[in-house]
């Protein structure tokens, strides 16, 4: 992105949070899902841009907000701005 002259600092990520498949034959807890999402982001996510927002991903306002919650508890150390996009 910075090849294309992006300001970082001004840009947001909007993606989905990472969840299991339908079909995964295991069930995971909010709290392995936040710790995973946070493990992506520190592994990807550019530091220079300040904010993620996360997409619904077809989940339930309940189901989203916990794991939303979830991630924001797990990350510790990412300077980032973490909320989400989306209507019910």
């Amino acid at each position: 992105m910075i090849d294309h002259r992006v300001y970082m600092p001004g840009a947001t990520l909007k993606s989905n949070i990472i969840n299991p498949g339908k079909d995964c034959p295991i069930s995971y807890s909010v709290e392995d899902i936040g710790k995973a999402n946070v493990s992506v982001l520190e592994s990807t996510f550019p530091v220079a841009m300040k904010t993620a927002n996360y997409l619904s991903g077809g989940q339930s306002l309940e189901d989203a907000a916990a794991r939303l919650s979830a991630v924001n508890k797990a990350n510790k150390h990412g300077p980032w701005n973490l909320s989400f996009s989306w209507s019910a």
